[in-house]
Formats: C-alpha cells, structure tokens, sequence
C-alpha cells in the first residue's frame, strides 16, 4: 500500500478524511475519523446516548460524501422523523468545516431509534455547488437495521453506483468507511471493477466497530487488504466551524420584518438570537436595528423630483 501526495489533501493529524483507490480497477474508498470535531458538536448540547449515537453516524456519513465528491461548495444530510426525531442535521464543506446538531422529542431517548421503526423517516441529502450556484437534493425513505443501509439505497437509487458504507459513533470519536465502484464504459472493465468491488465489500464487512473507531486509515487499510495494491492520499483536515455570523443573523431579522423586530425590542430590550449550532449569542439593541433596515428605510423614502 502506498500513501500518495494530493494537492487538495495536506497532512495533518489522523482526524479527517481520507481517500484511497485500488491500483488497476475503478474502485474508490473514502475514510473519516473525527474526534476533536465530534467531541465540540456533541458538547453542544446534553444529547442522550441514543440521539448521539445517530448524529454521529450522520456527521461522519456527511463527512464522507464530501470527501467523495471532492465539491467545492457543501455537503448536508439531514434526517427527520417527527416525533422522535424533528431533525438530525449535518455539514461539511469542501474546506473541511463541519457542524450538526439534533432534535428530539419526548420520549426519543426510551426508544428504539433503529431506521426501519421510525416510520414516516425521510433522509434528504444536499450537494451544493460553489462554482456553479446548483443545488441538488436526494431524497431516501429510511431502511433496514442500520442508517448506513439507507445511504447505500440513497447511491444505487439516485447515482447508480454500487455503493458499501460502514459507520461507527461513541462519545470520543465518529468514523465511517464508504466503499465504490467508479462508473466504466462496460465490457472487461466493468467486470474487473465488479470483482474488485465485490472483493472489497467482502473484506470490509468483516470490520467491527470498535475498529472503526480506534484504528487510523493506515492500520485499517492494512487489516482489510493487505494483499491489494492501494493507493492511500494524505488527509484532509476537519475542524468544528459554524457558519454563523453576524451578518447572516442581521440577514435572518430583515426576513422576519422590521415590525415584528422592533415589536420584540420593546418587550425585552433586545433582540436576542442564540445560534443552534454552536451556541453564539448575537444581541441587537434599538441602534443596530435600525442599521439592519437602514436599507428599507432609504428604499422606502419618497424621491425628490429632479
């Protein structure tokens, strides 16, 4: 197995994401382990164990796809299965900024959050792309014992790729492998990347979790295929980092409406905003206000004849 430099893909700790390919067949892999990031989305809130368990696999099943598709732009999956599970929503970008976070209802963490007993479930996954301004959006029933059979309904359904997913999540650390096929003009190729394929997903069915979780890309490429030739690329980082912003809340207040803010400024002083995500307070007094319509206001002033 060789490690390989790729210019979108500079050394760093073991966290982040990998890509590997097999030598001499269209068959790709990606592999995430996230602990730092994961330690800081999960710290956000008092998630029980159950719900963390899910946000998990959903951070790194996100993390995944973006290093799949290798976008410039961002990657979201979000999962809502009301009333257990309003929302579970993450996001990474191409830069390797993730966040998420998780919405339960009442009695969520008593109950079996297996896919196939949360009817209703719907799985929307989100590729943006920054070059071109597309959105694209797929959107899964959930399936099966696992949410990683769900992702691999989501490949074949909406890509047609043949498709192996494999994810893992405890309180120090979420991790997940996905497994690929690459699409080939057909004839030998297509068989020789079929057998690889096949090969391969053997071999990676036999992971255990805690392997998932304890084991760098490295050590688990050399468990699972030691005897392939695999070309391994360097990782490529990813940090906790919200998107929040000042002006993006000051965005948010000019949709609600200028009325309804300066209603809620008379009632508590203030406009308070507190982002989900990463628990920034953003306070806005009479002063702010008014610059955040500012722009209203000169719109709105009649025009002087000339």
């Amino acid at each position: 197995m060789r490690v390989m430099n790729d210019s979108l893909f500079t050394p760093v700790d073991p966290e982040g994401i990998r890509r590997f390919l097999f030598e001499g067949a269209g068959v790709r892999g990606v592999i995430v382990r996230l602990e730092h990031s994961w330690r800081q989305i999960l710290g956000r809130d008092d998630y029980p164990d159950n719900i963390a368990q899910v946000l998990g696999e959903v951070t790194a099943a996100t993390a995944l796809f973006a290093g799949d598709i290798q976008l410039a732009g961002h990657v979201s999956v979000q999962l809502k299965a009301s009333p257990l599970l309003p929302l579970v929503f993450a996001e990474c970008t191409a830069e390797g900024r993730m966040r998420g976070l998780a919405r339960w209802g009442e009695d969520a963490a008593s109950r079996s959050l297996r896919p196939d007993e949360l009817p209703g479930a719907v799985l929307a996954i989100t590729i943006e792309r920054q070059e071109s301004g597309t959105r694209y959006q797929g959107l899964v029933p959930l399936e099966g014992d696992h949410l990683a059979r769900s992702f691999e309904a989501y490949f074949a359904q909406s890509e047609q790729l043949p498709t192996a997913i494999y994810l893992a999540s405890d309180a120090r650390t979420c991790a997940g492998v996905l497994i690929q096929q690459i699409p080939a003009e057909g004839g030998a190729e297509r068989e020789r990347d079929a057998i690889t394929f096949e090969h391969a997903k053997i071999l990676a069915d036999t992971l255990q979790a805690e392997e998932l979780l304890k084991l760098d890309a490295t050590e688990l490429l050399r468990r699972l295929y030691h005897e392939d030739d695999l070309r391994l690329f360097d990782a490529h980082p990813v940090r906790f980092q919200c998107r929040c912003s000042r002006d993006r809340v000051a965005g948010m207040l000019r949709t609600i409406g200028r009325e309804e803010c300066f209603s809620v400024l008379a009632e508590q002083g203030q406009v308070a905003v507190t982002c989900e995500f990463c628990n920034e307070h953003y306070a806005f007094d009479g002063i702010d206000l008014e610059q955040v319509f500012a722009s209203d206001t000169l719109n709105a002033a009649p025009q002087r004849a000339q």
